[in-house]
C-alpha cells in the first residue's frame, strides 16, 4: 500500500506539470439540451481542424497569441461560429452548443456517432442500455439490466430482496458493479446488504445509461471482476433543470425521485438528487407448507408478511466545470438509509417474523477530471471516504408459520442464528482511484488505472456476548485491496484494426476472525495475483464489426466471504484464496440502416470458485473454495426499426455450465458429478420488446408511447441433474412473463403520465431454489421535467 501511495503521488505530480507558454483552446460540443455530439467537426481559422471525441470534447494545443475563429458543424445541426482571443500561455475553454437544423432534407447521411454507439463499437465486448427511454416507465435497475443479452437478473422475491446478476454464466460476487467508474461498494454497503438492496438505491431516472462489460474488463474500471462488470453512468445534464417523479404500484409500493442542477456563468455548479422507495411486498404466496389444527401438514395460499423494505438517499454536489485547469472539480456528500425485513431463508422453507437488517451510509468524495492537462495527457482522480453502519437484529425465539402466526418457541437461539443477535457493525472505507490516459501518437494510447482501498470494521453485540461469553465483534478487522493495470491500445490500417493489451496486478491483505466451537481464532492473509488480457477489433466495412478477446482474470475474496455475515448466518473464512478464470470471447455486429444483429460466443474455465456451503440455521454456513467449472455459450440480439416510431428488439442466450472438479475439492460425495451440469442455474433464456412511440398525436409537442415486453426462462433443476429419478426431481419450471404499458407526455414535454402492468398475465414466477416472485402488479407514474425555455 505504501508503494502504491508513492506511485500515485509521482503520477499526480508529474501529470500536473503545466504547459509552459503554449496556449490552448478546448471544450465540448453539445446540443442545446445538454447532450454531447461525438464526431462534430471543429475548425480553427482555416488551417487547423479536429473531430470531437466520444464525449464531445475537442482541443487545439501549442497555439500562439492571437485572434481565432472557431467553427463547429455536424449533420442535422446548424453550424456555429465563435470569435475568440487568446494570450500567450493561456488555456481557454470554449464550449459550443449547436441548434438542430430546421431544414427539411430529402435524404441525410449521418456520419457521426452518439457516445453510446462509440462505446458499443469500441474494442471492449459490451452491451448497453440507454436509461432515457425508460424514464417514463415503472422499471427499476435490475429490470433494466434484465433486458440485455447474456445478462440475467435473478431476484428472490420482491422489491429490495436478494438479487443475483449473471453475465455469460458468471454470477453473484463474480460480477462487479460501478458508478461512473467507481466501485459501487465504495459508495454503498453492497456486500453487507446485497446487490438487490443496493441497486434499488439507484433509480433509473437518475441514470444516463448502464454499460455491461463481458469477458475482458477494461483497465479503466480497475477491479477484480472475474469476467463481467456493470458500470452505471449517472445523469450529467449540462443545463439548469428540475425533475420530479413519483410512482405508486401494487403491494403498497412507492418510488419517488428528485433531481436538480444549476449552472452559473462563472462555471460554478450545484446539484441535488434524492430518492425514496418503500414496499410492503405483501404479494400472494402459493403452495407453502403449514400445520393445520389437526397437526397435519397442508399447503396454503397466503399473503407474504414481514417483508417490508424501505430506503432513501440524498446526494448534494458542488464544484466547477469547464475551467482551464479543470473540466470538472466536484465535491459530493450523500446520506442513505435502509430498512429491510427478512422473511425467509434462501430456500424459502422457513418463515421469519422479526429478523431484520438496518443500514446507514455516509459518503464524501472529491473528483477531479482534466482533459489534456498536459500535451496529450488526460487525468481523472477520485478520493472517497465512506462510513457504513449496519445492524442485524435477531432476538426473538418465536417460531412463525406462513400466516404470520406464532406457533411455538425455541429453547435457545434466534430465528436465524444459534446465539441470537443484536449486532451493530461500524465500517469505514477509504478509497483512491487514479486514471491516466496518454496519447503517445494519434493511433497509440497508454492507459493507467489504479484503485486502492482500505476497509476497517468494529462492532458490538451484547446479546451474542452472553451466549459466547465474550463480545468477539469488538475485535477490529480489516481488508486492503489494490488493483492496478496498464493498457496499450494501438490502431492499424487507418483504424480498421485495433489492439488492446493489458496487464493487471491484484494485492489483497486481510485480518479477521472465525468462530468455531464458541472460540475465536484470528486469521491473516497476504495475497498477490497477476492478470493479463488481449483484445482485438476488426471493422471489415461500414456494416460489419468483429471482436475477439482473452483474459486471465482474478477475483479476490470480498469482505463478506472473508469476514462473515451474521445476518445470513454466515461464518468468517479469512483463509479463502482468489478465484481465477480463463475467459475467451468472440463476436460480431452487423448493422444496416433499419436493423442490426449481434452474436457473441464465450468460453470460461474457472478455478477455486467460492461457494457458500449452506447449512440450515442455527449452524453457521461458510464460504469455501470448491468447484472448478467450464462455461460455454452463445448469445444473440436483433433490433429492427423500420420506422422512427416503431422499435422491435429480441435476444436469446444459451449457456452450459459444467463441473470440472473431482470430489476432493468440489464439496460433493462422488466423482460421478464430474461433467455434470451445475444445478440451480438457467441455461436458456431470452427477452423481447415491441415499442411504439409517436409525437404530435393530440397536439403539437406531445408524445404517445405504448410497449409490450416478454421474458422467457427455460425450466432448470434446483439440485444436481444426475441425482434421483427424473419424475421426482425438483425444478424451476418454464416461465413466460409479460409486461405492458402506456405513457402520454404533454404540457410542452414537461409532464408524463404512465400506466403499466408487470406480469400482466399473472403467471407463476420463480427464481433461485424456486423462491416465489410477485404475480401481476399495476403501476401509475407521474413525471415532471422543467428547464429553462
Amino acid at each position: 500500500m505504501k508503494r502504491l501511495s508513492l506511485f500515485f503521488a509521482i503520477i499526480l505530480v508529474s501529470s500536473a506539470y503545466t504547459y509552459g507558454q503554449n496556449a490552448s483552446i478546448s471544450g465540448r460540443v453539445s446540443t442545446t439540451d445538454g447532450g454531447v455530439i461525438p464526431g462534430a467537426y471543429v475548425q480553427l481559422n482555416s488551417d487547423l481542424a479536429t473531430v470531437a471525441d466520444e464525449k464531445g470534447r475537442y482541443a487545439f494545443n501549442k497555439l500562439t497569441k492571437g485572434d481565432f475563429v472557431i467553427t463547429a458543424s455536424f449533420i442535422g445541426y446548424q453550424p456555429l461560429k465563435k470569435s475568440v482571443s487568446i494570450n500567450s500561455g493561456q488555456s481557454l475553454v470554449v464550449n459550443l452548443s449547436l441548434d438542430e437544423s430546421v431544414t427539411q432534407l430529402n435524404e441525410v447521411t449521418v456520419t457521426g456517432q452518439s457516445e453510446s454507439m462509440a462505446i458499443k463499437e469500441g474494442i471492449a465486448s459490451v452491451s448497453l442500455v440507454e436509461a432515457k427511454p425508460f424514464y417514463n416507465r415503472s422499471i427499476n435497475a435490475p429490470d433494466l439490466l434484465n433486458t440485455l443479452s447474456g445478462v440475467q437478473v435473478r431476484q428472490s422475491g420482491g422489491v429490495g430482496n436478494s438479487t443475483e446478476i449473471s453475465i455469460q454464466g458468471l454470477s453473484g460476487r463474480q460480477v462487479k458493479l460501478f458508478v461512473d467508474g467507481i466501485p459501487m461498494d465504495f459508495l454503498l454497503p453492497v456486500e453487507e446488504l446485497g446487490i438487490g438492496a443496493s441497486l434499488s438505491m439507484f433509480p433509473v431516472n437518475l441514470m444516463e445509461r448502464m454499460e455491461v462489460y463481458k469477458g475482458a474488463v477494461p483497465v479503466a474500471l480497475g477491479a477484480d471482476a472475474l469476467g463481467g462488470a456493470i458500470n452505471i453512468i449517472t445523469r450529467k445534464d449540462f443545463q439548469d433543470y428540475l425533475e420530479i417523479s413519483t410512482e405508486h404500484s401494487s403491494f403498497n409500493t412507492w418510488r419517488s425521485t428528485l433531481s436538480t442542477r444549476k449552472f452559473f456563468d462563472s462555471g460554478f455548479t450545484v446539484g441535488l438528487s434524492a430518492f425514496y422507495m418503500a414496499s410492503d411486498n405483501n404479494y400472494m404466496l402459493d403452495d407453502v407448507k403449514t400445520i393445520n389444527e389437526f397437526g397435519n401438514p397442508e399447503s396454503i395460499s397466503t399473503p407474504k408478511f414481514h417483508d417490508r423494505f424501505r430506503s432513501y438517499m440524498v446526494k448534494g454536489e458542488a464544484g466547477v466545470v469547464n475551467k482551464p485547469w479543470a473540466d470538472q472539480l466536484l465535491v459530493s456528500f450523500s446520506h442513505g438509509d435502509l430498512y429491510d425485513e427478512i422473511q425467509h431463508n434462501f430456500e424459502m422453507r422457513q418463515p421469519y417474523g422479526q429478523a431484520l437488517n438496518l443500514a446507514t451510509t455516509y459518503n464524501t468524495s472529491l473528483q477531479y477530471e482534466k482533459y489534456d492537462i498536459a500535451d496529450k495527457l488526460d487525468l481523472n482522480f477520485y478520493l472517497g471516504y465512506n462510513r457504513i453502519a449496519t445492524s442485524f437484529i435477531d432476538t426473538t425465539r418465536n417460531i412463525y408459520d406462513w400466516r404470520g402466526e406464532i406457533i411455538g418457541q425455541k429453547t435457545y437461539g434466534g430465528e436465524i442464528t444459534t446465539s441470537q443477535n443484536n449486532l451493530n457493525l461500524d465500517g469505514e472505507n477509504l478509497v483512491g482511484r487514479l486514471n491516466v490516459n496518454y496519447k503517445i501518437t494519434p493511433t497509440t494510447s497508454l492507459i493507467f488505472n489504479g484503485v486502492a482501498s482500505h476497509f476497517t470494521r468494529v462492532g458490538s453485540d451484547p446479546v451474542a456476548a452472553e451466549f459466547y461469553g465474550e463480545d468477539y465483534f469488538q475485535n477490529p478487522v480489516y481488508v486492503d485491496k489494490l488493483v492496478a493495470g496498464v493498457g496499450l491500445e494501438k490502431e492499424f490500417l487507418a483504424g480498421k484494426i485495433v489492439s488492446h493489451t493489458a496487464v493487471k496486478a491484484y494485492q489483497f491483505n486481510s485480518e479477521g476472525f472465525i468462530i468455531e466451537n464458541s472460540e475465536s481464532t484470528t486469521i491473516k492473509q497476504d495475497q498477490f495475483q497477476p492478470g493479463f488480457s488481449q483484445s482485438f477489433k476488426w471493422k471489415a466495412n461500414k456494416y460489419l464489426l468483429t471482436k475477439a478477446s482473452y483474459e486471465y482474470a482474478t477475483r479476490m475474496p470480498d469482505r463478506i466471504e472473508t469476514l462473515g455475515d451474521f445476518s445470513a448466518a454466515i461464518n468468517a473464512n479469512p483463509g479463502l484464496v482468489p478465484e481465477t478464470s480463463h475467459n475467451v470471447n468472440l463476436g460480431g455486429l452487423y448493422k444496416r440502416k433499419v436493423w442490426s444483429i449481434e452474436v457473441n460466443s464465450f468460453l470460461r474455465r474457472v478455478s477455486d470458485i467460492i461457494i457458500l456451503q449452506a447449512v440450515p440455521p442455527p449452524v453457521l454456513s461458510k464460504y469455501e473454495n470448491l468447484l472448478e467449472a467450464s462455461i460455454t455459450g452463445i448469445e444473440s440480439e436483433v433490433q429492427y426499426k423500420p420506422w422512427h416510431w416503431l422499435t422491435v428488439r429480441a435476444n436469446a442466450t444459451y449457456q452450459d455450465l459444467r463441473n470440472r472438479s473431482n470430489k476432493i475439492n468440489s464439496g460433493v460425495s462422488s466423482d460421478r458429478y464430474y461433467g455434470a451440469r451445475l444445478p440451480n442455474r438457467p441455461h436458456l433464456f431470452g427477452n423481447g420488446e415491441l415499442q411504439f412511440s409517436k409525437s404530435n398525436v393530440l397536439k403539437r409537442g406531445d408524445q404517445f408511447q405504448v410497449w409490450w415486453s416478454v421474458a422467457y426462462v427455460k425450466e432448470f433443476f434446483r439440485y444436481w441433474e444426475i441425482d434421483g429419478r427424473k419424475e421426482d426431481k425438483l425444478t424451476v419450471p418454464d416461465q413466460w412473463l409479460h409486461n405492458a404499458g402506456i405513457a402520454y407526455t404533454g404540457w410542452n414535454e414537461r409532464a408524463t403520465l404512465s400506466l403499466e402492468s408487470q406480469n400482466i398475465l399473472d403467471a407463476n414466477a420463480y427464481d433461485n431454489f424456486r423462491v416465489q416472485k410477485p404475480g401481476r402488479s399495476w403501476h401509475v407514474k407521474l413525471r415532471l421535467f422543467l428547464t429553462k425555455p
